[in-house]
């Protein structure tokens, strides 16, 4: 009894909560449209008249709102949602350890671009006697570096190196990694990085592909190459991009087997590939026909993600063995895809194993294929011809019946 009344309390308290979570979504969503709708002289007004609504009194709802107004291209209408939560932290005050609201606000400023407001509200968290951190330092000069003024960035970057409580950090140096890099600016990019090491500080994953893509639209190769290396004896996992980016420098700097190395680095670091790489990788091989890189790539590969690239080296594999007339190998490789649950995916990879089993007068390896893919594959006229002008060629007249018989059947004279 006990169990199942604390059961039926259970029930009803999420019951409750989901309700209240709902009630919550569709006043936020109320409130958003109400913002929307309304002139802009009367942003801040309803934005004070929202704090009385129970589901607001965290005091946090003005940030998914500025940021969905920014989603939405009402910019005009965020800053003024910006200035509102401003002024009401002057108003009420704040405690003087927390300067976390107005970094907050400033961070917004950098995604709006908006320099003068940013530097206001910094102003006012000095006036207001918040003890500064590193943190909101660097949300100004995010927002400096977003619309350029590079002095105003470094004056404060100096001038945080003045104060104890506010010393550049990680994040410091990634921010001028980052513009620079955007600003194409290679020196500089690595003046940055090289001040960060010396720091003390490693770049974060962002950073170093700032970094090796912005060294590579320069064609500073060697730089990129440098960096790479550096971030990997740091052990720390590549993006998509900056594997994307690697595979450009063995292009443009024409290394030998540089597939094999790609596949290599990526394989012994335990590396995601994104399917733009794979179908790109998929390419490479399948152009340089090397046997041992397509397995290589295969093996890498996993086949739920990347199921039409997988499937195009399994026939690659096979064309490759039925070229070489490699019977066995085409066997073992052709029996593979198959039992992974994938097909031929163009009548010359089926026409280059019936040629090749031909070739070598394996009639009934050739039987046996054929039966195995029949209920799955529907041969093309093309490929008919061939079965009929090899068992033509030797003699196996029972054959030659059946399968223009099986021509007829499906639809070809």
């Amino acid at each position: 009894m006990a169990v199942a009344a604390a059961r039926r309390r259970l029930w009803r308290a999420m019951r409750t909560a989901a309700a209240a979570t709902a009630s919550g979504e569709e006043l936020y969503a109320s409130l958003l449209s109400r913002l929307v709708a309304e002139p802009e002289c009367r942003v801040k007004a309803t934005m004070e008249e929202a704090t009385f609504s129970v589901p607001h009194r965290d005091g946090a709802f003005w940030e998914p709102l500025a940021a969905a107004l920014l989603r939405a291209s009402y910019p005009a209408k965020a800053h003024l949602v910006l200035e509102w939560k401003l002024e009401k932290l002057l108003k009420e005050g704040v405690n003087s350890y927390n300067c976390e609201p107005y970094s907050t606000i400033i961070r917004f400023c950098g995604e709006t671009r908006n320099a003068a407001l940013a530097m206001r509200v910094f102003e006012c968290a000095e006036a207001q006697g918040i003890q500064l951190n590193t943190g909101i330092f660097n949300a100004l000069i995010n927002t400096f570096l977003s619309v350029g003024d590079l002095l105003a960035a470094v004056t404060l970057y100096e001038t945080m190196e003045g104060i104890e409580d506010s010393k550049p950090d990680r994040a410091t140096y990634d921010a001028f990694i980052s513009a620079f890099s955007r600003l194409r600016s290679g020196d500089a990019m690595m003046n940055w990085y090289l001040a960060a090491k010396n720091a003390g500080f490693i770049p974060g994953t962002q950073a170093f592909e700032s970094l090796i893509v912005g060294f590579i639209l320069l064609n500073k190769l060697d730089d990129a190459e440098l960096v790479f290396g550096e971030m990997v004896s740091f052990e720390m996992k590549p993006t998509c991009t900056i594997l994307e980016a690697k595979l450009e420098v063995l292009y443009r700097t024409e290394e030998v087997n540089r597939v094999r190395s790609f596949i290599k680095l990526v394989s012994d670091g335990n590396w995601e590939l994104n399917k733009a790489l794979v179908d790109r990788l998929t390419r490479l091989c399948l152009d340089g026909g090397e046997i041992d890189v397509m397995e290589q790539l295969l093996a890498l590969i996993q086949k739920e993600a990347h199921f039409s690239s997988v499937t195009q080296l399994h026939c690659g594999i096979i064309r490759f063995y039925a070229s070489a007339d490699l019977l066995s190998d085409m066997k073992h490789a052709i029996d593979r895809m198959l039992d992974d649950g994938m097909m031929f995916l163009c009548p010359e990879d089926v026409e280059a194993v019936i040629c090749s089993y031909f070739r070598h007068r394996a009639f009934d390896r050739l039987e046996i294929f054929l039966n195995r893919i029949r209920s799955l594959y529907m041969l093309t006229r093309s490929s008919y011809d061939i079965l009929v002008a090899g068992f033509r060629r030797f003699d196996l007249h029972q054959t030659l019946e059946a399968t223009i018989k099986d021509m007829r059947e499906a639809g070809f004279a």
